[in-house]
């Protein structure tokens, strides 16, 4: 017998007659509602899994454009201006170490000449350099709690920007990148419990900072790492969010006491407005960025213009910071 002579079931059931289509078992309608209830079940899981990756987005996208807003909305109430020659400066705070860290002892060629020229400026501070050994044995032995979340982050230069908190909450002093170099010295920088630089669009960045010891802004950051120590499906956003730059202005814009930090106007700055007389010098580096860094998703992220503020108005008018 071939497969021409077998009729489908439902076409079999259609042949009988009504009574006795009556007396047979609705078997359709129990496939159907087998079928439903996997759909509905595979939906649900797909629901929860799209708010288990999305949430943790939102809520850093959603506190990080708080963050932008205030800054480029409110003029910050506590600046650290351009010091004029000779000028006394007032009572210190931030006592006089500088850190810096790298994986080992063996610095690039390319970065040497910027790590001296900021110790060379500073002849009477402590300097410090921190390997990524160093890093963890400081964890192991101070803050044993936050070891299984420092060892978690899947990026070691998570573990580069979460060991300079720890360092300045712990000492104090003044972090500066490696690829950073100085022009002058850094005293200005030891007046205000906290001082970070103020970046474009808008925000705090991570690589150059002065902190008291125990600084309460820098608790609160500290308190915050492992919270936000999320999978982000891209590595830039997830660094950036977690314990980058964004981490810092989002925990700095959801702080009660914004008044404690002091930010380094752009121009000091000297990364992206050329126009004053800096104070820092910046080579090439964020050797961890990838090609995920170009995406369009993170460029809008990192370049969000709220109203009619635009690029060319906010570098034009850098003390400002309103449109």
């Amino acid at each position: 017998m071939s497969s021409k002579d077998f009729l489908d079931l439902e076409q079999q059931d259609e042949l009988l007659p009504p009574k006795v289509q009556q007396q047979l078992p609705s078997t359709s309608n129990g496939q159907h509602q087998r079928l439903a209830l996997r759909w509905y079940l595979g939906l649900g899981f797909l629901s929860l899994l799209a708010l288990w990756f999305a949430l943790p987005g939102l809520t850093c996208l959603g506190s990080a454009a708080y963050g932008v807003a205030y800054w480029m909305l409110k003029q910050p109430k506590v600046w650290t201006a351009p010091l004029v020659p000779g000028a006394q400066l007032g009572n210190f705070t931030v006592p006089k170490i500088l850190h810096q860290t790298w994986k080992s002892r063996v610095i690039p060629d390319k970065w040497k000449a910027a790590q001296q020229s900021c110790q060379s400026l500073h002849p009477d501070w402590e300097y410090k350099l921190w390997t990524d050994a160093d890093g963890l044995e400081f964890i192991e032995k101070h803050y044993p709690e936050f070891l299984p979340t420092y060892l978690a982050y899947p990026y070691n230069i998570q573990r580069a920007d979460a060991i300079r908190y720890f360092i300045l909450y712990h000492y104090g002093g003044v972090y500066i990148d490696l690829d950073m170099g100085c022009r002058k010295p850094l005293d200005f920088m030891r007046q205000y419990n906290f001082t970070a630089p103020l970046t474009y669009p808008g925000g705090l960045s991570n690589d150059v900072m002065a902190a008291m010891p125990g600084d309460a802004y820098l608790g609160r950051v500290l308190a915050h790492l492992k919270a936000w120590n999320r999978f982000m499906v891209i590595k830039y956003i997830q660094v950036m969010f977690s314990t980058g730059p964004m981490f810092l202005t989002t925990q700095y814009s959801l702080s009660g006491n914004k008044f404690d930090v002091a930010v380094i106007p752009p121009a000091m700055y000297g990364k992206y407005d050329k126009s004053g007389d800096a104070y820092f010098y910046h080579l090439h580096g964020s050797s961890w960025h990838e090609h995920d860094a170009k995406l369009p998703a993170v460029f809008c992220i990192m370049c969000m213009k709220l109203g009619e503020c635009t690029a060319s108005t906010f570098l034009a008018q850098p003390a400002a910071l309103s449109c």
